[in-house]
């Protein structure tokens, strides 16, 4: 029961780092993008860029939970 309580307590505080990495890296990226509105075309195609794609969280959650998993396992001598 132990182990169990330490997992969540784990996931989350990684879960809760990694949503505030997330939320802080983008309004940094909001806040320092300047926009070239010299190249701008009279007539423009509406085209969204959301930049590259990375992993996914629940693959980043599943690496951490076997991570952890093999951490906690008795150590043999």
């Amino acid at each position: 029961m132990i182990v169990l309580k330490r997992y969540f307590i784990f996931i989350g505080s990684f879960l809760l780092f990694y949503f505030i990495f997330q939320i802080g890296s983008g309004l940094l990226i909001t806040f320092l993008h300047n926009p070239d509105a010299a190249s701008a075309k009279p007539n423009l195609v509406s085209e969204v860029s959301f930049g590259r794609v990375s992993i996914p969280l629940f693959i980043m959650v599943g690496i951490f939970s076997l991570a952890y998993f093999i951490s906690t396992l008795p150590k043999t001598k």
